[in-house]
């Protein structure tokens, strides 16, 4: 038994030193748009910094994240809330609720700026009550992230609410 575990384990061994990458990552054709992947990556790192610090309440990790003038409009009622402290507040109450909102951006598209460091995210998102996964919303997003002392920091914000469950959806206009 242990010689055919052996054998086996061997001969897998061999087939993925031997055997030729399923995908090999392309390299840029030029030194742009390795510069523009290379942002790309970063901001998606820090989207899902993002993410995390939101998912476990932690306001210096969202700070972070945001430039002092970000700007943000709430997706289903369009609440502004202009300014890092302005956007804090908020954050701070929310996550500060025993039933709160866990939300989660999923970029679908990052597209690199050549002109200034600057760049313009958009995708989907979803925030499900930590109290019951009855109550959610979920829609589409945009984000506009600029370089700032070298790192990526959002400057922009728009969401918009596409479907909704239990008490996260608004009550009905007539």
């Amino acid at each position: 038994m242990f010689r055919l575990m052996r054998k086996t384990l061997l001969s897998a061994l061999a087939f993925l030193v031997v055997a030729p990458p399923t995908a090999v990552e392309a390299k840029p054709a030029t030194p742009e748009a390795a510069q523009a992947a290379q942002a790309e990556r970063q901001i998606r790192a820090q989207r899902g910094a993002f993410n995390r610090a939101i998912a476990i309440g932690d306001i210096k990790g969202i700070a972070a994240i945001l430039a002092d003038n970000v700007q943000l409009i709430t997706g289903t009622d369009s609440m502004l809330f202009a300014g890092k402290a302005a956007q804090l507040a908020i954050w701070t109450q929310d996550l500060s609720d025993r039933s709160r909102g866990i939300y989660v951006r999923t970029p679908d598209r990052i597209r690199v700026s050549s002109i200034r460091p600057m760049a313009l995210e958009t995708g989907h998102w979803r925030g499900v009550d930590t109290a019951s996964a009855k109550d959610w919303a979920a829609g589409d997003y945009v984000a506009k992230w600029r370089r700032i002392d070298g790192a990526w920091r959002i400057e922009s914000e728009t969401y918009m609410t596409m479907s909704c469950g239990g008490t996260y959806c608004p009550k009905k206009e007539r």
